[in-house]
């Protein structure tokens, strides 16, 4: 098995619903979010596993979508939390509505940073193109 992984960044700013034992919601603020997807492939055609270039633009507009904006506000997140767990399966979704995935290849994992230290990732169940985790 192959493994490749592609970054991107993004500058965004969001708060969590009902963060606060009491129920009240976390302050609006901001982070570098960094995402990285790390992709699987069982072939090696001509020495390359996976084209990087086709899932580094998807990433990108992704990326680009989610920057310098409130988070809350993307239609993605209007009833969900945008946690760092949430933006991963977002991600993660997009990314297979554009996918040029063959049999036997995959989304491995999809890790959302706040920050360089901090990450939440999102790792499918099964090696599917479905969109459904």
């Amino acid at each position: 098995m192959y493994r490749i992984s592609i970054k991107e960044k993004f500058e965004s700013a969001h708060y969590l619903y009902r963060y606060f034992p009491d129920g009240s919601d976390e302050a609006i603020h901001g982070h570098t979010f960094y995402v990285e997807i790390l992709m699987e492939s069982p072939y090696l055609d001509n020495g390359i596993s996976l084209d990087f270039i086709p899932y580094e633009d998807t990433l990108k507009k992704i990326a680009a979508d989610l920057d310098h904006r409130m988070i809350n506000e993307h239609p993605a997140f209007r009833n969900l939390n945008p946690t760092a767990e949430n933006i991963a399966v977002y991600i993660y979704q997009e990314l297979l509505k554009n996918s040029f995935l063959r049999e036997k290849e995959r989304i491995a994992e999809v890790k959302v940073y706040e920050g360089p230290d901090h990450y939440a990732s999102f790792i499918p169940d099964l090696p599917n193109r479905s969109g459904k985790c």
